[in-house]
Formats: C-alpha cells, sequence, structure tokens
C-alpha cells in the first residue's frame, strides 16, 4: 500500500486524530470517561428464603397422601440450625481473612493484586450473609409450619399451602 494515508502513518494518523466524544452536559462525567452501570438492588434473603420454605411445604402437602410428620420436621429443623451455627459461623470467620490483605510491596502489581484480592473476599462475605439470612428464614418458617400443625391451627395451615394461589 502506498500513498497518503496508508501503511503504518495512515495507522498512526486514524488512530491520532479521532475526536474524543464529549460527555453529556451536566452529567458530571469527565471527557472520554464512562459511568459505570446501575447496580441492582441486592435480594431480600429473608423474604426469598421464607417463601421458598412456603412453597416447598405448599408442593409437598398438596398431595392427598401426605401426612405431616413432627417428628421428621424436627429433625429437619435441627439440620438447617446446625448448619446455621456451625457452618456458616464458621465459613464467616474463615472468610474474615479473605480482606484486609496488605499489599506485598508498593508497586502496581501488588496494589492490583490487593484490591482484587479484597473485593473478592468482601463479595465472598456478601454471598454467605446472604445464604445464611435464607438459610434462617427458611428454618423459621418450617418452624411456623410445625407450629400451625401442632397446633391443629387450620387457617395457618391453609394459609401456608395457599402459596402462589389467587385469593
Amino acid at each position: 500500500m502506498t500513498g497518503p494515508g496508508a501503511g503504518p502513518q495512515g495507522v498512526y494518523n486514524q488512530l491520532n486524530t479521532t475526536t474524543p466524544q464529549a460527555a453529556p452536559s451536566g452529567s458530571g462525567l469527565i471527557q472520554g470517561a464512562t459511568a459505570a452501570p446501575a447496580q441492582a438492588p441486592a435480594p431480600d434473603y429473608t423474604n426469598l428464603g421464607a417463601n421458598q420454605a412456603q412453597a416447598d411445604f405448599a408442593a409437598a402437602s398438596s398431595n392427598g397422601g401426605w401426612e405431616f410428620d413432627s417428628e421428621a420436621m424436627s429433625k429437619v429443623i435441627e439440620s438447617l440450625e446446625d448448619c446455621i451455627e456451625n457452618n456458616f459461623s464458621s465459613a464467616m470467620r474463615e472468610a474474615a481473612h479473605l480482606t484486609g490483605i496488605d499489599a506485598m510491596g508498593d508497586e502496581v502489581a501488588s496494589q492490583g493484586y490487593v484490591k482484587i484480592a479484597n473485593e473478592s473476599g468482601a463479595s465472598y462475605q456478601t454471598f454467605l450473609d446472604g445464604a445464611r439470612k435464607f438459610t434462617r428464614a427458611y428454618a423459621d418458617k418450617l418452624v411456623e409450619i410445625k407450629a400451625a400443625y401442632e397446633k391443629q391451627d387450620q387457617a395457618a395451615i391453609d394459609a401456608l399451602r395457599s402459596v402462589g394461589k389467587a385469593l
């Protein structure tokens, strides 16, 4: 390729003569910068857990041959409580070591690594907290279901079974 605008000089000219796009007036953005995408609100794990337990109960109890077993329900609740008290607590203690990491040196690579490692640790802690809230709400809803059966509260049982049904 020969002639004006061809070859390495042509590529260089194209790259260096493109005019930058101006940020929208009043946007607060620096010219040439792009805005970060808006973050979705965090899920409400407490409601998700309670609703999932209710949906699971409604699905299980909708079978005509299903019978409530208080002892089996107690075992499930106990297992969930154990998970919350031991597994999640242990994981949260361990996850605390994943943040607050100090850089090995004062240069770009160490600083970049530490930034990403600490963000990753914080993200894992957020995940664990959400999972713990979900499990806690699930267990609490099972306790509510068990109590309704033990009290023979048919209105409460019917309300628990009505998940997803039009009232």
